[in-house]
């Protein structure tokens, strides 16, 4: 019981700092949806879609997924360039691999990518 109600008491405070701030703390799940080999593919913000891509994301070398707050995309469901701009850098030396890097934009969410084998 004491747990049900901490978790009330910590929902309706995140709620509330929410409303006051006017900035939204829903987090949605972009996926990539292009050639990771392909360094201008992974900074394509138009290839970050909430379409899943069918893929395990669960590694570190190619571009696959990133974690975004829903404030951070188009009307078209696509990661706005003007909140976040992409650059893509090589995951290892010689792997031909590339994985996503935030290189600018006005959003103050927190880059947080998630990368596959």
């Amino acid at each position: 019981m004491m747990l049900a109600i901490a978790f009330a008491v910590c929902f309706n405070g995140a709620k509330a700092v929410e409303k006051l701030s006017g900035k939204s703390f829903a987090s949605v799940m972009l996926y990539f949806h292009g050639d990771s080999s392909d360094p201008s593919q992974v900074q394509d913000e138009s290839n970050w879609t909430t379409t899943p891509n069918g893929q395990d994301c669960n590694g570190n070398s190619k571009a696959c997924a990133q974690e975004v707050d829903s404030s951070d995309l188009t009307t078209t469901g696509q990661l706005d360039p003007a909140k976040i701009q992409l650059g893509a850098q090589e995951s290892s030396p010689s792997s031909n691999d590339y994985i996503p890097t935030r290189t600018g934009g006005s959003s103050t969410t927190a880059f947080n990518p998630i990368n596959r084998d």
